[in-house]
């Protein structure tokens, strides 16, 4: 039940965030004093938290992760951010189906739905499946950026079908979305995975997107 109101909050917030996320984001640190709380409970500190967002393109949708319950930490603010990345996808996915099922589409809408439908799902299942390696053996992975970066990949699958027949997309927005919170988590993992190199050296992490 925790998992399912924290998604719920998460949403929420990145909802919030991505309707303003268009604009140009002041510095991240602007407005900040030594240490961030919501309450009594303290988020991040700078040094972290500076670490987990200061170098992702879309900031807002990040700092948004640093309100949730129990986000205290980059490595949280990294897994929080693949819990939603891979829910706004299948939530894609599931417009995707609603959209088929009322317009009841012919033609090359067949395939681009298709091929949407399985674009968003990749992109969900290769988030979910990376985290819970996190989770189990940490952010030394060696083929976290690889895993990532199919993920983001995958993100155009649905945008290029519709490219390809020289169409209209009716999914831009939901598109444009999707694509913004992965190519956050790529960010966040390169930031989340050099931190964590420094404190327990082991390899190489990956390069920055």
């Amino acid at each position: 039940m925790e998992r399912f109101v924290i998604a719920f909050l998460l949403l929420g917030l990145l909802a919030s965030a991505a309707a303003v996320e268009g604009r140009v984001v002041p510095s991240v640190f602007e407005d900040d004093q030594p240490s961030k709380r919501s309450g009594d409970r303290v988020l991040i500190g700078v040094d972290l938290f500076h670490q987990a967002c200061g170098l992702v393109h879309f900031k807002t949708m990040c700092q948004s992760l640093t309100k949730l319950p129990g986000v205290t930490t980059p490595r949280q603010v990294l897994l929080a951010s693949m819990r939603v990345a891979a829910a706004k996808a299948m939530e894609a996915k599931a417009r995707v189906d609603e959209y088929a099922a009322r317009t009841h589409v012919t033609g090359p809408m067949v395939s681009i739905v298709d091929g949407c439908r399985k674009g968003y799902e990749d992109v969900a299942t290769s988030l979910e499946e990376t985290r819970k390696r996190i989770e189990a053996q940490g952010t030394q992975l060696v083929d976290l950026n690889n895993q990532v970066s199919g993920a983001l990949t995958h993100t155009d699958d649905c945008q290029n079908g519709f490219d390809d027949f020289e169409m209209a997309s009716p999914f831009a927005a939901v598109q444009k979305n999707v694509f913004r919170l992965v190519d956050n988590v790529l960010n966040i993992a390169v930031e989340v995975q050099k931190a964590e190199a420094k404190q327990n050296p082991v390899g190489h992490g990956p390069h920055v997107h």
